[in-house]
C-alpha cells in the first residue's frame, strides 16, 4: 500500500505540475523512488493509472453523494455541499487533494473523472426527485458542484458557512 500511495502522490505532483500529457512512467517511478519494474507491477501505464484512480476517487463520493441525498425530497435544496466536506467520510477525499486536483484536470476522454463525477452528482439527485434534467441542466448542475470540489482542493480552504449564504443569495440573483 505505501508502494501505491508514493506512485498516487508522485504522479498527482507531476500532474499538477506538468500536466498529464507531459509525464512519463520514468518520472513518475523517478518522484516515488521506484524503479519502472516496480511501477508496471501495479499498473500497466499512465492511463491504466489514472483510470483506478479515477474509479477509486469516484467511489468514495458516491457514498458521500449517497449519503447527503438519501433523504432529499423536491421540498428540499441541496446546501451547496456546506455540510458535505464537514462528514467524516470526506477527510479521505480532503487528505487527498492534490489527487482530485490532478484527476480533475486530466481530460483525455469522455470518460474523464471530471465527466464521471458530474453525472454521478446529477443521477444521485435525480434518484429523489421526480424531475427529469435535460442535458443543459445536467451540465449545469453537475458543473456547479465539480466547480465545488475544485475550489476546495485547489484552494486548499473548505468555504465557511458565510462563504456559502453569501453564495446561495448571489446563486438566487441569478436563477429569479
Amino acid at each position: 500500500m505505501r508502494t501505491k500511495r508514493a506512485i498516487e502522490i508522485a504522479f498527482a505532483s507531476l500532474v499538477n505540475e506538468k500536466g498529464f500529457a507531459n509525464v512519463t512512467v520514468k518520472e513518475i517511478a523517478e518522484k516515488a523512488i521506484i524503479n519502472r519494474q516496480t511501477f508496471y507491477n501495479y499498473y500497466q501505464d499512465k492511463y491504466d493509472l489514472t483510470e483506478q484512480l479515477n474509479d477509486n476517487y469516484l467511489s468514495l463520493f458516491n457514498k458521500i453523494i449517497a449519503i447527503r441525498t438519501k433523504n432529499l425530497n423536491e421540498d428540499q435544496s441541496l446546501p451547496l455541499l456546506s455540510d458535505l466536506y464537514k462528514r467524516k467520510e470526506f477527510s479521505v477525499l480532503w487528505e487527498s487533494r492534490d489527487t482530485i486536483t490532478a484527476l480533475l484536470s486530466i481530460q483525455y476522454d469522455q470518460n474523464s473523472f471530471t465527466v464521471r463525477l458530474q453525472k454521478s452528482f446529477v443521477a444521485q439527485i435525480q434518484k429523489h426527485l421526480t424531475i427529469k434534467f435535460t442535458n443543459l441542466d445536467t451540465s449545469v448542475i453537475g458543473s456547479f458542484y465539480i466547480d465545488m470540489i475544485r475550489f476546495i482542493a485547489k484552494n486548499n480552504t473548505k468555504p465557511t458557512d458565510q462563504d456559502l449564504s453569501k453564495l446561495r443569495q448571489l446563486l438566487a440573483v441569478f436563477v429569479k
